[in-house]
């Protein structure tokens, strides 16, 4: 699976070492630093304007980042996937200074609060492909699974974390004070990834200077022309709609529709994160590799089986326990199609094509909200869920069409 010649990589230190844990720790700083103002900014806009706007501001905040993914990559690949993630923090650093400036001088506004949102959004986008671009730059090949799942606890942790601390210093004070200490937190964060830097001979060389345009159609050009690569990013897309609406939106309306509440839908949102947590926890002692393949396709399985067997529950114990399934399934397919996707992709165009998974990974939300809502109100909840598990299972299907995917390892 591994195209891409990367130098002295079983050289290099494992995911525990002092080097890698610099980078989860930079990675966890920043995802902090956005779900604290996440949390505040929808806490006081709908304190200020009413829900009606706060969900508004907040929609129309997400449409900067994922244009701007269109050319993160692109960017990456260009000057450097470590140098771009530096940047990032330190541009979302100073914004976030002059949003806390701002707000002390003219106070919490929504017209600030929403441009200052969209701008975190836009600068921000920029983080995440580079991120997916660096990570086989710091890892041997064999631990590359192993780092994504430590990469994935700290991104996980923060935006965990980010809402506790979003909420608790907004009620200590104000929007000046998560603007300001976020501005700090996004500063080590970038102290933390220039530690973490691979060294030169490591890094692709600087690419050509052609315009931004061309780098993003180059990188488009090859994902499609990557027969394997193309596969394993059809594969992403299937696997992230099937998911997105049950595990959004799905489970508030199964939680209603079985006599839940709102307990039962938190209840459900935890079992799912217990057993991806526990998924990723477990990686790190006993990583995927010879078996990667056939691990694979049996949790594309497993999750539309799971998915399926929703649609005929009737409590929330055995919900729950299918939202567990269903959240490790689904976590250790996220950890082999990523590692899978950055071993086949060339060095020289892995921000792009990280680019191009991330893309596909926040638009699947929106997307599978929508489908599900309309699908349960035509459909009922046990037809839309067996149609959400076939799109799981079409995802095993083209995965397994391409017989280099069936026999692909990550040893």
């Amino acid at each position: 699976m591994n195209t891409s010649a990367e130098v002295a990589s079983t050289q290099r230190p494992g995911p525990l070492s002092p080097r890698y844990l610099s980078f989860v720790g930079a990675t966890g700083l920043s995802s902090i630093g956005d779900a604290a103002w996440t949390i505040a900014l929808a806490s006081t806009v709908v304190g200020t304007a009413g829900p009606a706007t706060a969900g508004a501001v907040l929609a129309l905040a997400g449409v900067p980042r994922v244009m701007a993914l269109l050319g993160a990559g692109a960017v990456a690949d260009r000057h450097g996937p470590a140098r771009v993630m530096v940047w990032s923090d330190l541009a979302r650093a100073v914004l976030m200074t002059v949003a806390a400036v701002t707000v002390a001088v003219t106070g919490a506004s929504v017209p600030v609060l929403a441009v200052t949102a969209a701008v975190l959004g836009l600068l921000g986008a920029f983080f995440l492909p580079a991120s997916g671009a660096l990570r086989p730059l710091l890892l041997p090949a064999d631990d590359l699974v192993r780092g994504n799942a430590l990469y994935l606890i700290g991104l996980r942790t923060g935006q965990a974390a980010g809402g506790p601390v979003g909420a608790w210093l907004l009620g200590l004070g104000g929007m000046v004070a998560v603007a300001a200490v976020n501005a700090v937190s996004f500063l080590v964060s970038a102290g933390g990834v220039a530690v973490c830097r691979p060294k030169k001979s490591v890094e692709p060389a600087p690419q050509n200077s052609s315009r931004l345009v061309t780098r993003v159609a180059e990188g488009w050009r090859y994902a499609v022309r990557h027969r394997d690569l193309r596969l394993l990013l059809v594969v992403v897309g299937l696997v992230e709609l099937a998911g997105a609406g049950p595990v959004n939106v799905g489970l508030v309306l199964l939680s209603e529709h079985i006599g839940g509440g709102a307990a039962g839908a938190g209840v459900l949102l935890s079992a799912f994160t217990v057993g991806a947590a526990a998924t990723f926890l477990t990686s790190l002692v006993l990583p995927v590799r010879r078996r990667s393949s056939a691990v694979l396709v049996g949790c594309l399985a497993g999750q539309a089986l799971t998915l399926s067997l929703l649609g005929q529950v009737g409590s929330v114990v055995p919900a729950a326990a299918c939202y567990g399934l269903m959240g490790m399934t689904t976590a250790q397919a996220s950890l082999v199609l990523t590692s899978l996707i950055q071993r086949c992709a060339a060095t020289e165009m892995r921000g792009r094509v990280m680019a191009i998974m991330s893309l596909l990974s926040f638009t699947a939300p929106p997307l599978g909200n929508l489908a599900m809502g309309v699908a349960v109100d035509a459909l009922g909840f046990a037809v839309t869920l067996a149609l959400h598990g076939a799109v799981a299972a079409a995802s095993i299907a083209v995965f397994l069409s391409s017989r280099t995917l069936r026999e692909s390892r990550l040893d």
